[in-house]
């Protein structure tokens, strides 16, 4: 192994907790104004990308189904989710966007589109390139991980 890894690792270690954390409380700060904490943000994203039953949901949230239904109730109590009988498994539920929840996800969409557009506004075109592959590669190795 190369002696400078263990230094880097030990400084990106630092720089990417605080990283990780500056996202989270840009989003917690981004979504309030539309009256939406980032975890019901994820959970519209998700059925709005098909992940319709809640077992899936609590997979790919990685949260444990308890504290998954929670915050699930949260946002059917808000109006932005409903649960309906799965037509393919009646055991099953699943769950749907409503309109206003649509129209919630597409404000969040613009926010968090703003936000990103700000933050690499400094960032020539190669360099965002540069990230994104660096940050599919982050999830790659962080999936193989779970």
């Amino acid at each position: 192994m190369n002696d400078e890894r263990p230094t880097l690792y030990d400084e990106l270690d630092q720089e990417f907790f605080l990283f990780l954390w500056r996202v989270k409380d840009g989003a917690a700060r981004l979504f309030r104004p539309l009256g939406l904490r980032p975890e019901q943000a994820f959970i519209l994203e998700m059925v709005a990308r098909g992940i319709a039953h809640p077992k899936e949901l609590a997979e790919a949230m990685q949260l444990d189904p308890s504290l998954l239904s929670h915050y699930l109730a949260k946002v059917e109590d808000a109006g932005w989710i409903e649960r309906e009988l799965d037509p393919e498994d009646r055991r099953r539920t699943r769950l749907k966007l409503t309109d206003e929840g649509k129209r919630l996800l597409e404000a969040a969409h613009e926010a968090w589109r703003a936000y990103t557009v700000r933050v690499l506004s400094e960032f020539e075109p190669d360099e965002i390139e540069t990230l994104r592959v660096f940050l599919k590669k982050i999830m790659r190795a962080q999936e193989a991980q779970a």
